[in-house]
C-alpha cells in the first residue's frame, strides 16, 4: 500500500511558531500554533499538592506550580495537602482549568513507557497476525513485566532494534526524573513542544521544511543522537518569499476560519461552535430548490461525511459534535451514512467516537481534545464574524516587520489592545524583533488605529 505523503512546514517568528501540514496537492490539512503566551502543557509531569477535594464531583483540585489550580477527575483516596505526581492530559479550555491524571505516560514514536503499570498493550493494528507474533517473541526478552509498555500504531513500521533503542531512551528519561516527595509544586518533566509532539506522532511520510536555522540545527542534532527517526528529508527554506506564502498556506488558513465550507458537488457544510458543542449543518448549497432524488441526497451527504473529518482535523475541533445531514427517507441510506462516517474517522490520529444517529436524524460524534482549536488560537472571544484576536494580530505584525524589505527605521503604529499585548506578554518577542532590525524599531499607540500599520522613517541624506 502506498504511504501517505504530507509536507510539514515550520515557520518561526519571535511571538509564535506556526506549523502547517499540507498534502501532495498543497491542500492544508492540519495547522498548529505554539505561541509564547499560550504554551501547551499536555504531557508535562508535575509534582502537585491537593488543595481541595470535591467529593460530590469525585474530583480534586491541585496546585502544580503553574499559577492556577488544575482539575483531576476520579482522584481516588486523596486528602488536602497530599503530594501527588500527575500528568497534564488536557489544556485549559474556556473557563475550564487544565486537567491532570495519575497515569504517567512517557511517549516516543513507537512505544509509550508506563512506569506505574505492567505488561504490554497493543494497538488496534497489531491485535493479531505474524507481525504481532514476531514482536511478542522479540519483546518478551527485553520487557520487564513489572513495568508497562504500550506499542503505538507506528511500531508496525519499525524494526525491533528501533523499538528496543526507544525503550531504553524512554526509560532513561523517566529514571532521570526527581520524584522526591519533599518538592514544592513544580514541573518535573517538561511537556513536549508542539513541533516535538507532531514529529513524534507523525504517521505520514514526506519532507520537513523549516525557515529558522536554529530550529534546523536542533533537529539535525536530535537526528544525529537518534532521538528523531524516519526524518530523512529535512530542508531549510531560504527563499525571498516567506515559507507560508510559497505554499499558499495563508490563503488556506483564511478559508479554514470561515464557518462555511463548499463541497465539490455543490453542497455545503456550516460549522458553528458554542461552549457546549459544535453544530455542523449540511445543506444543498447552490443546488437548493431543485428536486433531488434519494440517491442524489445520499451522495451529497456522503460528500459531507468525507469533508467533515478533514475539517475537524484542520480546525482541531473537540468535544461533542452534532451533525445535521440532509434528511433521508430510506433507512438503509441512514445506516450506510453512519458507517461511512465511522470509516472516515477510523484512521484519525486523535480518537473519535461516532455515537450513532438520534431519532431526530442527527449524528453525534465526540472527539478528544488535543491542544487548542484553531478558533481559540486565532479569533477574538467576542468577535463578530472572522476577526483575529489581539495576540494573533500582534504576532502577525511582528512577522510583517521582519518581512519588510529595505533600509531605514521602522515605526509600528498599533491600537490600544495591540500595545497592551506587545508591552506585556509579547514584550520579549517585540524586543527580539527590534534586535533583528538592528534596534531601528519604535512602537506608537495610535487611538485612531484599529489594528496596526508599519511606517518606514527614511534616514536623512
Amino acid at each position: 500500500m502506498k504511504e501517505r505523503i504530507e509536507i510539514l512546514l515550520v515557520e518561526v517568528s519571535p511571538a509564535e511558531t506556526r506549523i502547517a501540514v499540507v498534502d501532495e496537492k498543497n491542500t492544508l490539512v492540519e495547522f498548529h500554533i505554539d505561541r509564547t503566551n499560550q504554551k501547551s502543557l499536555v504531557g508535562g509531569v508535575y509534582q502537585g499538592r491537593v488543595v481541595r477535594v470535591e467529593k460530590g464531583m469525585d474530583a480534586a483540585f491541585l496546585d502544580v506550580g503553574i499559577g492556577e489550580n488544575v482539575f483531576m477527575s476520579r482522584p481516588g483516596k486523596v486528602h488536602e495537602g497530599e503530594s501527588i505526581t500527575v500528568q497534564v492530559s488536557r489544556n485549559a479550555g474556556v473557563e475550564k482549568p487544565p486537567q491532570v491524571r495519575k497515569r504517567i505516560e512517557v511517549a516516543g514514536q513507537y512505544v509509550v513507557y508506563l512506569p506505574n503499570e505492567s505488561g504490554i498493550k497493543w494497538p488496534s493494528n497489531l491485535k493479531s497476525g505474524r507481525l504481532r507474533e514476531k514482536l511478542e517473541t522479540d519483546l518478551v526478552q527485553i520487557v520487564q513485566m513489572k513495568e508497562g509498555w504500550a506499542l503505538r500504531p507506528q511500531s508496525a513500521r519499525a524494526d525491533i532494534d528501533m523499538i528496543r533503542s526507544e525503550m531504553c531512551h524512554l526509560k532513561g528519561i523517566w529514571e532521570g526524573v526527581d520524584l522526591s516527595k519533599n518538592q514544592t509544586p513544580t514541573c518535573i518533566l517538561p511537556p513536549p513542544s508542539i513541533l516535538e509532539r507532531i514529529l513524534r506522532d507523525r504517521t505520514a511520510d514526506g519532507p520537513v521544511i523549516v525557515d529558522d536555522r536554529s530550529v534546523l540545527l536542533e533537529l539535525q542534532k536530535r537526528i544525529s543522537l537518534g532521538e528523531l527517526k524516519n526524518l530523512d528529508e529535512l530542508h531549510f527554506h531560504d527563499g525571498c518569499e516567506p515559507l507560508f506564502e510559497t505554499y499558499g498556506v495563508n490563503d488556506c488558513l483564511d478559508e479554514a476560519q470561515s464557518p462555511v465550507v463548499v463541497l465539490r458537488n455543490g453542497g455545503r457544510i456550516t460549522i458553528e461552535t458554542t461552549r457546549a458543542l459544535t453544530a455542523i449543518d449540511v445543506d444543498l448549497g447552490r443546488s437548493a430548490g431543485k428536486q433531488r432524488s434519494d440517491e442524489a441526497v445520499f451522495a451529497m451527504n456522503n460528500a459531507a461525511a468525507e469533508a467533515i473529518p478533514q475539517q475537524l482535523r484542520l480546525r482541531n475541533i473537540a468535544g461533542l459534535i452534532v451533525v445535521d445531514f440532509i434528511g433521508m427517507r430510506r433507512k438503509d441510506h441512514r445506516r450506510k451514512l453512519v458507517e461511512r462516517l465511522k470509516q472516515e474517522f477510523r484512521s484519525a490520529a486523535v480518537p473519535v467516537d461516532v455515537l450513532g444517529m438520534t431519532a431526530a436524524g442527527l449524528i453525534e460524534v465526540t472527539r478528544r481534545r488535543d491542544g487548542f482549536s484553531l478558533d481559540e488560537m486565532m479569533l477574538g472571544s467576542s468577535s463578530a464574524g472572522i476577526q483575529l484576536s489581539s495576540e494573533a494580530l500582534a504576532s502577525q505584525a511582528l512577522r510583517d516587520l521582519l518581512n519588510t524589505r529595505g533600509a531605514g527605521k521602522f515605526r509600528l503604529l498599533v491600537s490600544a489592545d495591540l500595545a497592551r499585548v506587545l508591552s506585556g506578554d509579547f514584550r520579549l518577542a517585540f524586543d527580539e524583533t527590534a534586535r533583528r532590525l538592528g534596534g531601528a524599531l519604535t512602537m506608537i499607540e495610535d487611538p485612531y488605529e484599529s489594528e496596526y500599520r508599519i511606517e518606514r522613517e527614511l534616514g536623512k541624506s
